[in-house]
Parts: C-alpha cells; structure tokens; sequence
C-alpha cells in the first residue's frame, strides 16, 4: 500500500516536473527575428490607417505610436515572464470591452466601426507582450480582420493602396512565419543573394525570399485577383436583408412632404438654412447658390444666372441603372416651373421596432426586377432623396 502511494507520488511530481519544463520552454521559446516583428508591425499598422481611410476616423493618430512603444517594449521584454504587464493587459482589455457594450447600446445600428475600434484597442494592448510567434501570428490576423473591415466601409478608391500595400507586406510576412516555423533563422532575408566562402572556392548561397522573387509573387497575386474579380458572377439581389444603416435622423416636428427645405435658399428673413423657402421666397434674387441647386423646391426659377461648383454630396451603389425621379413640375408660370399637386401628399410613418420603411405596391401589375441601392450621404442636402420608379421600401441611411 505505501509502495502504490509511493509510485502515486512519483508519477505526480512528474508530471508537475513536465509542466513546469513546458511552460520554461514556452518563455524561452521566443521568435528572434526582428524583420518578422517589424513586418508584422507594419502589417498591423496599415490595417489600422486602411479601417481610418475607409470609414473616416482618427483611430491612426493614437493607436499607430502605442503600437510601435507596445512593440519595442515587447522586443526588449521577450525573454521574461511578465506577470505584472500581462495582468496590466488584461485589466486594459475588460476596460475596453465594458466601453464597447456602454457605446453598443447606443449605436446599434452599424457596429462596424465599434468593432473595428474594439478590435484596435485590443491590438494594442496585446502588442506589449509578443514573445512568441504564436502571438505575432495573433497580430497578423487582427491586421487581415482590420483589412477586411476597411473593405466593407470603403465608398472610393482610396483604399486599393492599402490593399496593395498590405499584399506587399504580407507576402514576405508568410514567407518568415515559415522559415521560423522550420526553425530557419532569418538572416539574408529580402537579399538578392548572399556569397560565401567555403573551403577555397566561391559559393552562392540563394535566401528562400529575395526581392525579385516577392515582386514576382506580388504581380502574379494581383493578376490573379484582378481576374477572379472579373469573371466571378454578380448575384442580383443581396444574399443579407439586414443593411447597415445610421443613426435615427432627427427631424423638426410637423414635418411631411408638402414642405421642401433647401439649406441654399430660404425665406427672407430666415437666417441660418434651417427654413425651407418656396416660390418667389425663396428665389428672388437674381444668382444661385454655387453648392445647392436650386431646382430643388416646390417652384423653380429659370431666370437665375450663375455657375455651380462641382461637389460630392452623395454616394450611391445600385444594382442597376435606370431612371432617377426627384421632383416633378407641371405647371409653368411665365419665369419658371412649380409643382401644382403639392398638397397630394401621402405620409409614411417608420415603427419604432424597425429602421424600415414599408411602401404601397405599384398599382401597375408585369414583370419586375428588384434593384438594392444603398445611399451614404456626406454633405448637407435638402428633404429630396432621388431613387428608382417604384420603391419598395425604404431605410434609413
């Protein structure tokens, strides 16, 4: 019996032997590397600017420096256990998150941009503790998660750099990660071709990543994206009903279609934009506004004179093309057009459980098609939103 708890002793001080040599091999298991570190640094850091590129904000101009300290301090820090930080971080972590639900409540709407910016603060933190590979490779997918964000909020062009830049990056990222995971030191990386010495006679020795052979990677994966791009099918309609929409706009109270509110022409008197003018009101001078056209109104002046200036007001993604209708005019009365059936108005109210907007059916029946457009307003504009004949329902954006 006493030999049993003998060998019961034996084989748990063992076992509590191996585990604690695991966990030494753990921390001294680190990744030396610098250029991996460094790259997987930039990669983190272009995720970052390409999520500030694509929805506008700032998270770049505090998030890019904490980073890079969290980074060298890592560097300098990778061989101790770091109990005090990592308890730091974790603390640092559970803050964020109870900041994100307080913030979630209000915005729930799009969290998009809550996501991202949760998603950012953790990458920070986690950035003061990266001794091993398996954390770099953390790093590496919150950058590719950033990247794909920045891709679903992008509106212009501006973010095909980025996206180009962080395939530039990226590639000799996986090449590291796998000369480390082979247990290949890094050295000679990125180099044309090193030559040495051995026993009399010049050898060369070619690196598994040099500069030509990433430009050549980075070419043939663009190409062919760019070719997977334009051959792969169009669906026409979109596979998610639940569209990403704003805020709850807030609008003045008695507000219904009879009144049409132009920032750029207002009553005499009115000052401020916030009144909408009509008629001989509202366009009694003899110029018109160079940023808001005056078309939009219950009665349209044709003897204005003057220029407009070009200016994105709006961002539109539609399925398809077709007739855009905003406003109608039938009457004519000698220097213009107005609107004679102003007052035929029907109001649609939205239900306070939902963000849309349910229209009547067309009272013509035949064969149809659905077109999803998607509006992203990004300058003042009057009540006037132009879409397709027919709508179906509407969101709010």
């Amino acid at each position: 019996m006493r030999q049993r708890n003998r060998i019961k002793i034996s084989l748990s001080l063992s076992g509590w032997n191996q585990q604690r040599q695991h966990r030494s091999r753990e921390v001294t298991e680190v990744e030396e590397s610098r250029l991996l570190r460094s790259l997987v640094q930039a990669l983190v850091i272009v995720g970052i600017i390409a999520t500030d590129v694509a929805a506008e904000t700032q998270f770049s101009l505090w998030a890019v420096p904490l980073s890079i300290v969290g980074a060298v301090w890592a560097w300098y820090r990778r061989h101790d256990r770091n109990i005090p930080t990592k308890f730091c971080i974790a603390i640092a972590m559970l803050a964020a998150l109870a900041a994100f639900f307080g913030r979630l409540l209000g915005e729930l709407h799009d969290t998009r941009v809550l996501l991202a910016e949760l998603l950012i603060q953790l990458q920070v933190f986690h950035s003061f503790d990266l001794p091993r590979r398996k954390d770099l490779g953390y790093s590496i997918v919150i950058g590719l998660i950033l990247l794909a964000v920045a891709g679903t909020l992008s509106q212009t062009l501006a973010f095909a750099p980025m996206l180009l830049l962080f395939l530039a990056i990226a590639l000799p990222v996986l090449a590291l990660d796998y000369r480390s995971r082979l247990g290949i030191e890094g050295r000679g990386v990125l180099a044309q071709r090193d030559e040495v010495r051995s026993e009399g006679r010049r050898v060369k020795k070619i690196s598994f990543v040099t500069l030509k052979s990433t430009g050549i990677l980075f070419l043939v994966t663009v190409g062919l994206g760019l070719t997977v791009f334009a051959v792969l099918p169009r669906f026409p309609g979109y596979q998610i009903r639940t569209f990403p929409v704003s805020a709850p706009i807030d609008i003045q109270e008695n507000f219904d279609g009879r009144s049409i509110i132009n920032p750029g022409y207002v009553r005499e008197g009115s000052g401020g934009g916030t009144s909408g003018g009509s008629g001989s009101d509202a366009q009694a001078g003899t110029g018109i506004d160079e940023t808001f056209y005056y078309g939009f109104n219950s009665e349209i002046n044709q003897n204005l004179r003057g220029e407009m200036k070009p200016k994105v007001v709006m961002r539109v993604r539609s399925q398809a093309e077709g007739f855009w209708r905003v406003l109608g005019f039938d009457r004519y009365t000698g220097k213009g057009w107005e609107i004679s059936r102003n007052e035929q108005v029907v109001n649609h109210k939205r239900p306070s459980w939902s963000y849309q907007i349910f229209l009547s059916p067309p009272a013509i029946s035949g064969e149809s098609q659905e077109v999803v457009q998607t509006y992203t307003v990004v300058s003042e504009l009057p009540n006037l939103i132009p879409a397709l004949a027919y709508p179906k329902r509407r969101s709010e954006k």
